[in-house]
């Protein structure tokens, strides 16, 4: 026998009765439908309307799936996708007003926003950069930046 030949492939279809093979075309079945997904983007809102409820992992580990499967499923549904964008920002919302109020660890809330939602803590500079003192002197008399500058 020859070892260098491939095995011979079976022409033989699945076997009569095998409901699994029924309409198949090919590949795994879709788990997830697209009545599915309109559903669950749904239930997503929904499930975010109750005020503890800001986490999005929390969210698809009590529905029964993987946290990371909720961007694959905005990619498919344009419904999903949609709910998802509206969860977002009803938890950025929530972020804040809970914050503001102390009803959570600001820290937290920072660490989320930052992380999450692109929140940037950003320093505001006025005045001359070079000569900080300048525009507290300018502002009493007009002239004391002249003073500070050595031109008075």
């Amino acid at each position: 026998m020859d070892n260098t030949q491939a095995p011979k492939k079976s022409k033989i279809g699945p076997p009569a009765g095998n409901k699994n093979a029924v309409g198949n075309n090919g590949g795994r079945p879709e788990i997830y439908s697209d009545q599915w997904l309109k559903e669950e983007a749904v239930a997503l809102l929904e499930w975010f309307t109750a005020p503890r409820n800001i986490w999005l992992k929390g969210f698809a580990l009590q529905r029964g799936y993987d946290p990371t499967r909720l961007d694959e499923f905005a990619i498919k549904s344009v419904e999903f996708s949609s709910a998802l964008k509206k969860a977002k920002a009803m938890q950025e919302y929530k972020l804040v007003d809970m914050g503001l109020f102390k009803e959570i660890d600001s820290g937290l809330v920072k660490f989320t926003l930052t992380n999450n939602h692109g929140w940037t803590e950003k320093q505001q500079v006025s005045g001359d950069a070079a000569n900080p003192l300048s525009c507290i002197l300018e502002r009493n008399d007009g002239r004391s930046k002249e003073l500070v500058n050595g031109n008075g």
